[in-house]
C-alpha cells in the first residue's frame, strides 16, 4: 500500500513535469537565473520528500535517479528526469520576470519562483524545489 501510494506521487510528479514550461526567448546578455538546478524536495499532499527519500521508497540507488532542470542562456531549457530504467526529457522556453521565470512547453505555460538560487514550482497541490 505504502509503495503504492508512493508509485502514484512519481506519476503525478512526472505528468506535473510535463507541463511545466516557458513563454518567451531569454534576455539578452545572459541571465542570472541561467544554470543547471537539481531536484531538491518534492511537497504533494501534506507529504515532503528529498530525492534520498524518493530513491529509496522506489527500491533504487539515489545515483540512478537523475532529476535536473537546465535553464540556459538562449531562453531554452531542458527538464531531464531519468528515474531507474526509465528516462524522460523535455525542452521548452524560458523568460524570467523578476523573482518570476515562466517555463512553456508546447503552448502551455507555468510559473516558477526564484529566490536565493532556489526554483519552486507549483502546480496543483504539489510542488518541486530545484537548487542550482
Amino acid at each position: 500500500m505504502k509503495k503504492n501510494v508512493w508509485a502514484k506521487m512519481l506519476s503525478l510528479v512526472l505528468v506535473l513535469t510535463c507541463v511545466i514550461g516557458l513563454a518567451a526567448c531569454g534576455k539578452e546578455g545572459g541571465s542570472s537565473a541561467a544554470g543547471t538546478y537539481k531536484l531538491q524536495t518534492i511537497d504533494m499532499g501534506g507529504i515532503s520528500m528529498d530525492m534520498e527519500q524518493l530513491a529509496t521508497t522506489l527500491g533504487v540507488s539515489e545515483d540512478d535517479m537523475k532529476v535536473e532542470l537546465v535553464l540556459k542562456e538562449d531562453g531554452s531549457f531542458t527538464l531531464d528526469m531519468s528515474a531507474v530504467e526509465e528516462s524522460l526529457s523535455m525542452d521548452g522556453t524560458w523568460k524570467e520576470s523578476g523573482s518570476n521565470i515562466e517555463l512553456t512547453v508546447d503552448g502551455e505555460t507555468s510559473s516558477a519562483t526564484l529566490a536565493d538560487g532556489v526554483i519552486t514550482i507549483s502546480e496543483e497541490g504539489a510542488s518541486m524545489t530545484f537548487k542550482k
